[in-house]
């Protein structure tokens, strides 16, 4: 069985990143707590792969 968590209605739904309120029938991506309009969407994937960013030339060794 699938749950959701909805929010009661009434309360903003907003993004974390810049604060822009969601409205209904927006599309937004929620990913470890954060919540992203789409304009944000570029910015919440930087930070999310943050850990898997490599430099050419300058790669982690394994």
């Amino acid at each position: 069985m699938i749950t959701t968590r909805r929010r009661p209605r009434g309360r903003a739904l907003r993004c974390t990143l810049c604060g822009q309120e969601i409205l209904p029938g927006e599309e937004y991506w929620a990913c470890s707590g954060q919540l992203a309009c789409g304009a944000c969407l570029p910015e919440l994937a930087r930070r999310e792969l943050a850990p898997c960013r490599e430099v050419r030339g300058k790669e982690r060794a394994l």
